[in-house]
């Protein structure tokens, strides 16, 4: 939750409070999280919770690969290729590609191979247009006119409370000749 606390003239000067407030049930729920002060007995509670985890993952590993000494992998670490296969973490290395054609090759039906490239992430200058093209939608665009309206808002709100001869619109003569230039009013 954002909170404006005071704004002024100068957008500068526009200040922001932020609070977190994080609702649970039961003692142990949220034991660390960014918005809470670490006591003792959460890092206690959460390292706890973690041995449990890796406890059940490695009776599930050692259940399903007899054959690999679950003690001497289950460390945290990580292995690849011909590392992983020393370890007896995997059988064998093989690409997408060789599967397929070892399928083809044994005589199996292989009727579709369809490739579906990853999903483009967009990129950030799509999300918040703010060029000529643009169509104004984007979150710079909206505060671009956001802080126009306000700081236009406060000087009119200041214009008002100058005396007539004090107003700048009053101090100098001005005539406006072309109907594409901005004025004050």
């Amino acid at each position: 939750m954002i909170v404006m606390r005071d704004m002024c003239l100068s957008p500068c000067f526009v200040m922001f409070c932020s609070e977190f407030q994080t609702i649970t049930a039961g003692k142990y729920k949220r034991t660390i999280t960014p918005t809470k002060k670490v006591m003792p007995e959460d890092v206690k509670k959460s390292k706890e919770d973690i041995e449990e985890v890796l406890k059940l993952f490695k009776s599930f590993v050692k259940e399903n690969r007899p054959i690999l000494d679950i003690d001497k992998v289950a460390t945290g670490e990580t292995w690849f290729g011909t590392d992983a296969m020393d370890r007896n973490l995997c059988d064998e290395i093989k690409t997408v590609d060789d599967v397929v054609t070892e399928y083809i090759d044994a005589e199996f039906n292989v009727f579709d191979v369809k490739y579906d490239p990853p999903p483009e992430k967009p990129e950030l200058s799509s999300l918040i247009p703010v060029g000529a093209d643009s169509n104004g939608d984007g979150i710079l665009s909206r505060a671009a006119r956001w802080m126009a309206r306000t700081v236009a808002a406060e000087f009119k709100a200041e214009l008002g409370n100058l005396d007539a001869s004090q107003r700048p619109d009053r101090k100098y003569m001005m005539k406006d000749d072309a109907g594409d230039r901005i004025r004050a009013e």
